[in-house]
């Protein structure tokens, strides 16, 4: 009787964990506490190469505070907007936080969708709505988007 409640018990704890390990992994829902121009906000997580692909297509609405999207070192792609089904403004930064282009985007239903291209390196970009009214122009703390770079993949 008593080996049954261990084993039970020891089932319970690990899908417990199993449940905290999936909740901690990068889900597109997940969502960080940073400060945008010196204010905090939580925006969404794009961590893995999926989820920045993904991006807020087939979404009526976009998260408050965006949608920011980390990569696991410098870039200079572009995005689009295929199948993206509100406009939205997108920010790009360096590897310090610091916005190097804005653009507003427009929603694309059929190809050729537009690529909207910074054309400068960037390690971050954030997607908000294109009439959030913040400026954008520095994103932080360092150490928080340290962070946010070792766990991208």
């Amino acid at each position: 009787m008593a080996y049954r409640v261990v084993v039970r018990a020891a089932i319970a704890v690990g899908l417990v964990l199993v449940a905290l390990s999936a909740t901690a992994g990068g889900a597109s829902s997940a969502t960080v506490t940073l400060r945008l121009d010196g204010a905090a906000f939580r925006p969404e997580l794009a961590l893995t190469a999926a989820q920045r692909q993904r991006g807020l297509m087939l979404r009526r609405t976009v998260p408050r505070d965006g949608m920011l999207f980390v990569f696991p070192t410098a870039t200079a792609g572009g995005f689009w907007m295929k199948n993206t089904l509100v406009p939205l403004k997108i920010v790009f930064y360096d590897s310090r936080g610091r916005a190097v282009r804005t653009m507003t985007m427009t929603p694309c239903r059929a190809d050729p969708c537009r690529i909207y291209d910074p054309q400068r390196q960037y390690r971050f970009a954030l997607e908000l709505r294109a009439k959030d009214p913040r400026p954008a122009r520095r994103l932080g703390p360092d150490a928080q988007l340290v962070r946010l770079v070792r766990a991208s993949s």
